[in-house]
């Protein structure tokens, strides 16, 4: 077979994948509502195909007949909204779907099978989201919609507009890159509001420290302490859902230290692994002691977002950045460990891949494994500080209760692995 029957055959694959996947959704909403049926299950996989089959023929026919396909779906298209809004039904979710997967049919017959399919699944997600997003919709004040309009501001809008160059003392102020931290606090913040909202507060508490860890433990850290102020009741899930960021944290340590340089991992998995059981243990404990608390509280919960909060953030941030900048250029190569404290404030992301490319020195990797260990765990005291100060009731106990048992677990592990090998 030709690459280019195979790459005809896999458009032809993912354009049909994406119509049935539609159609099934479709057909369901349809018979659930007592409507007739215009496109289901079976007529879905077939305006895909619609779609991808003239782009195939493009070299043999031109666009002409890409644009006959789409002017007879589009003519369905209308008579079928026509029909229905004759007989009281005001809806045409199903022939702009229509549309879509028309067109999805032909963006994976033009060999973008990724796109198309990711396309595909997000809009099928959607439909099938419906009843949850519509609940979601009428739950919002005025307010929450004007803070998530605010949002949508500082990321669309300030963000891309700003220099991305350094400004000040040895050129560390960046703005585009401290603002992005800025939409980052505020985008988990929002993404755990949506979360909660859809999925119960419980778990979508839970949902954004596993996902926001990925990110940004310290950010997960700081809309949980602000989310147990909004409600002391929730702070137990509050205080699990950042521990758990923090998990995720050292796991992704231990991910980058090992794709930057595998030979750090030997000296690196049983101090920062340490710290990883202990804090997966810490969140268990805290999930299973509130498993009851965010249970029929009656509460209101709001958008977490803050404008001023959010500067806030960024300006304590962009001094974190000057301190850091100044210990490393006043102790120099003297102060490694002193500069790879100061720097996993800010970063132990680029603590973590800076001392894994380092190599090993000339105590093999003792140094940079340590170096790597010293900024987990001083990134893990500056989030307990953050939860205690930041937080109200009970998370702040939690917090330092559980984060202080992993920064002794692993300074305890480091001091037995560095000092004795």
């Amino acid at each position: 077979m030709t690459s280019e029957l195979v790459s005809s055959l896999e458009g032809l694959a993912v354009a049909l994948l994406v119509g049935f996947l539609v159609g099934l959704d479709r057909e369901r909403a349809e018979v659930r509502k007592g409507r007739e049926v215009f496109a289901g299950v079976r007529t879905f996989p077939l305006i895909a195909l619609a779609g991808a089959i003239p782009v195939i023929l493009l070299p043999v026919t031109g666009p002409g007949l890409l644009i006959a396909a789409f002017l007879a779906v589009a003519g369905v298209v209308v008579v079928s909204y026509y029909r229905s809004s004759a007989d009281g039904s005001v809806g045409a979710t199903t022939e702009v779907a229509a549309i879509a997967t028309f067109l999805l049919g032909a963006l994976a017959a033009s060999g973008r099978f990724v796109l198309a399919g990711a396309t595909g699944v997000a809009m099928a997600i959607l439909l099938v989201a419906k009843p949850r997003l519509e609940e979601f919709s009428r739950a919002l004040t005025s307010e929450e919609v004007r803070s998530t309009l605010e949002l949508a501001v500082i990321s669309v809008i300030i963000l891309p507009i700003l220099p991305h160059r350094g400004f000040g003392p040895w050129q560390v102020l960046d703005p585009f890159e401290i603002w992005l931290v800025v939409v980052l606090v505020s985008g988990l913040s929002f993404v755990g509001f949506v979360a909660i909202r859809l999925l119960g507060e419980r778990r979508g508490l839970a949902v954004t420290g596993a996902v926001g860890g990925l990110v940004s433990s310290t950010a997960v850290t700081l809309a949980m302490a602000e989310r147990s102020r909004a409600d002391q009741a929730l702070a137990g899930s509050a205080a699990s859902a950042a521990v758990l960021a923090s998990c995720v944290m050292t796991l992704r340590v231990m991910v980058l230290a090992g794709v930057v340089n595998a030979g750090i991992l030997p000296r690196l998995l049983p101090v920062v692994g340490a710290m990883a059981v202990v804090g997966g243990l810490a969140a268990w404990w805290l999930a299973r002691n509130s498993s009851g608390e965010a249970i029929g509280t009656g509460r209101q919960l709001a958008n977490p977002f803050s404008l001023r909060a959010a500067l806030a953030f960024g300006a304590v941030f962009a001094i974190i950045l000057l301190v850091v900048r100044a210990a490393q250029e006043t102790l120099g190569d003297r102060g490694t460990y002193v500069a790879s404290a100061l720097s996993a404030v800010a970063d132990v992301d680029a603590v973590t891949i800076a001392f894994s490319r380092l190599g090993p020195l000339t105590d093999g990797w003792r140094t940079p494994a340590a170096a790597v260990t010293l900024a987990a765990v001083t990134n893990t005291l500056v989030k307990l500080g953050m939860g205690v100060g930041l937080g109200a009731g009970r998370f702040r106990r939690q917090m330092a209760f559980s984060l202080g048992a992993m920064a002794v677990a692993g300074a305890a592990a480091g001091v037995a692995v560095y000092l004795r090998f």
